[in-house]
């Protein structure tokens, strides 16, 4: 899939305010794959991409402690 495929993706599939912690963690755990995979293509943006991808991946483990 392509690079802005896979945005346009994880943009729209983007939970509500009234979803469920896990659904919101796993949403967050895909923008933060995403994010690790911009990083690894490099470029100005990498360091970036890899500072935004632990927040995401922390966030959704934060939230799926409370779903537990």
């Amino acid at each position: 899939m392509s690079g802005l495929r896979e945005i346009t993706q994880v943009m729209l599939s983007q939970p509500g305010p009234h979803a469920p912690p896990h659904a919101v963690a796993a949403w967050y755990e895909s923008k933060a794959a995403l994010l690790e995979q911009l990083a690894e293509e490099g470029g100005p943006e990498a360091e970036w991409a890899k500072a935004q991808a632990r927040l995401a991946r922390e966030h959704a483990r934060v939230l799926s402690q409370r779903a537990a």
